[in-house]
C-alpha cells in the first residue's frame, strides 16, 4: 500500500517544485525592463538546477539514508528562493539547489524503489505541467509550495517502509563480463537524452498548456505501455509513431512528434539505470545533465526530425540488446 502511495506523492511534489521555481522566475521575469539580466539569471537557474543533480546524485548514492529527509531539506531551499528581497542571484541560486536536491533524491529513490519502467515515466511527467504553469502566471508560487510541503512530508513518513528491490544479476554479469558494452550502451542511452533536448519541440501559436500536457502525457504512457507490451515493440511503436507525425504538417502533427518523443523519457531513464544499479541518484544526474546543450544552445545543432527518430531507435535497440532486454523480460 505504501509503495502505491508514495508514487503519486512523488509526481504531485514535483509537479509542485516546478511549479515554485516557474512562479518565481516568471514573477522576475515579468518586474525585469532588461532582457539580459532575465536570459543570464535563467541560465544560471537551469545550470544549478539540471546541471548539478549528477553531482547531488552522487551524494545521494553515497548517503542513502539522507534521500527521504532531502526531500525537507529542498524545502528549505525554496523557501529562500521565495524571498524576492534578497539578492536575485541568491534567491536565483537557491530555487536552483532545491529543485537539483529534490530531483536527484527523488528521482534516485524512484529508481531504486521501483522495477518497472512505469514509475520514471509517471514521476517526471508531471514537472512539464508544474513549469508551464508556473511560467505561465496561472498560479502563485506559494500555492506550488504549500502543496510541496504537504506531499513532501507525507512521501517522507511513507516512503521509509519501502524496501529497496534486488538488482538484476543480468547488468552485474555483462558489466562484469563485457565493462565496454555497458559504457556504449550508457553513453548511447544519454546521446538519446541530448537529442531529445535538442527536439522538445512546441509552437509558438499553440495554447499556453498544451505542450507540456503532451509532454507528460507521453513521459507518463511511455513506461506504463512498456509494462504492458514489452521493450522491444514499445520502441518499435515510437519509431513508427515518430515517422507517422513527420507526414502533416499543423498542430496535430506536432503534438504526435513531441509525444513520440517523449515516450523514451522513462526508457532511457530505466536502462541508464540497469547500465549501473548501484548509482541510480548519478544516472539520474547525467540524464538531467544532458538536457543542458539543447536548453543553452538550441539553435546550435540542427538535427532533422526523421533522422532523430532513427538515432533514438538504434540507441534504444543498442541498450537493449546490450542489457537482454527482450519482450519476456520488460513486459
Amino acid at each position: 500500500m505504501r509503495r502505491s502511495v508514495v508514487l503519486p506523492l512523488l509526481t504531485l511534489a514535483h509537479f509542485c517544485v516546478d511549479g515554485v521555481c516557474g512562479a518565481a522566475l516568471a514573477a522576475y521575469a515579468f518586474s525585469e525592463p532588461y532582457l539580459e539580466p532575465i536570459v543570464y539569471y535563467f541560465g544560471l537557474y537551469n545550470l544549478i538546477a539540471f546541471g548539478g543533480q549528477w553531482c547531488a546524485g552522487w551524494f545521494f548514492d553515497r548517503r542513502p539514508r539522507m534521500i527521504l529527509p532531502a526531500l525537507l531539506v529542498a524545502a528549505v531551499f525554496l523557501a529562500v528562493g521565495l524571498v524576492s528581497s534578497l539578492p536575485v542571484w541568491l534567491w536565483v541560486c537557491c530555487l536552483g539547489v532545491g529543485n537539483c536536491v529534490f530531483h536527484a533524491a527523488a528521482g534516485g529513490f524512484v529508481l531504486k524503489r521501483y522495477d518497472s519502467l512505469g514509475p520514471p515515466g509517471i514521476f517526471v511527467s508531471s514537472g512539464a505541467v508544474g513549469l508551464g504553469l508556473g511560467l505561465g502566471g496561472f498560479c502563485p508560487a506559494w500555492i506550488f509550495y504549500v502543496l510541496y510541503i504537504a506531499a513532501a512530508f507525507l512521501a517522507y513518513r511513507n516512503g521509509r517502509e519501502i524496501p529497496e528491490m534486488d538488482f538484476c544479476e543480468q547488468e552485474q554479469r555483462v558489466g562484469e563480463t563485457f565493462p565496454a558494452a555497458l559504457w556504449g550502451c550508457g553513453l548511447a542511452l544519454l546521446f538519446c537524452v541530448v537529442l531529445r533536448g535538442f527536439g522538445g519541440g512546441g509552437m509558438a501559436d499553440a495554447p499556453a498548456l498544451l505542450f507540456p500536457c503532451v509532454f507528460a502525457l507521453g513521459k507518463a504512457a511511455g513506461g506504463v505501455l512498456c509494462d504492458h507490451i514489452g521493450y522491444r515493440r514499445t520502441i518499435l511503436a515510437i519509431f513508427l509513431l515518430g515517422f507517422f507525425a513527420l507526414q502533416g504538417e499543423g498542430l496535430t502533427f506536432a503534438l504526435l512528434l513531441a509525444f513520440a518523443f517523449n515516450l523514451t523519457m522513462p526508457l532511457t531513464l530505466r536502462l541508464l539505470h540497469r547500465c549501473a544499479p548501484a548509482r541510480p541518484g548519478l544516472t539520474f544526474g547525467l540524464a538531467a545533465g544532458c538536457l543542458l546543450p539543447g536548453a543553452f544552445y538550441p539553435g546550435a545543432i540542427y538535427v532533422p526530425s526523421a533522422a532523430m527518430i532513427v538515432l533514438q531507435f538504434l540507441c534504444l535497440y543498442f541498450a537493449g540488446r546490450v542489457l537482454c532486454l527482450d519482450e519476456k523480460e520488460a513486459a
